[in-house]
């Protein structure tokens, strides 16, 4: 008895298993934090190479019709699922809590103050290592530039003009889409890697 009790417990816990790897599976890739995705082995270190393959599989993503390049359209449909996924209350602003969770992971300490400032790299200290200090000083100068009015939040609509002028930071050419090379060119610019 104790046998098929224990061998019953056992394919519960395997089915529970394969259950709960299905839910994984349908779950937008967004809906987890940027942090969570960048850091591709879960250790909780930051490499300049997970942050380069994030963003390089990230554009990926964001190139729905697959032709290598990013036009505006397909742009701003991944800007408004990035701000939904950052906006974990659901109230239509981000606080700079939310932000820093979303970019920076966990163990980020939010600011007590945001202001403005020179824009840093991501691996100032070009050690190979975004450390949570460096990925909030990043952030911070970014989240000031995108809170226009300084009111501590950011709106979706402050946040989709920050993201227009993004765009056309991206598009050095001024041809009206953003390359594959365009794009890791801005990103290794921002972890200080060129």
């Amino acid at each position: 008895m104790k046998k098929y009790f224990a061998l019953s417990v056992i394919l519960i816990m395997i089915a529970t298993g394969q259950g709960l790897a299905a839910d994984a599976a349908r779950t937008p890739a967004v809906a987890k934090t940027a942090y969570s995705r960048i850091d591709a082995n879960g250790d909780r270190v930051v490499t300049v190479t997970e942050h380069a393959a994030f963003w390089q599989g990230r554009f990926k993503d964001i190139d729905v019709d697959r032709d290598g390049k990013l036009v505006a359209e397909e742009f701003n449909a991944a800007t408004r699922e990035f701000f939904g996924s950052m906006d974990k209350d659901a109230d239509g602003t981000l606080v700079a809590k939310e932000y820093f969770a979303f970019w920076c992971g966990p163990n980020a300490l939010t600011p007590d103050a945001i202001t403005a400032g020179t824009r840093k790299k991501m691996d100032a200290n070009r050690d190979g290592i975004i450390d949570d200090d460096e990925c909030v000083a990043f952030w911070a100068v970014n989240f000031y530039d995108v809170d226009q009015n300084g009111d501590g939040k950011i709106t979706l609509d402050e946040f989709m003009a920050a993201m227009t002028r993004r765009f056309q930071e991206l598009d050095q050419n001024r041809d009206g889409f953003v390359s594959i090379e365009e794009h890791a060119y801005f990103m290794k610019g921002a972890t200080g890697r060129k």
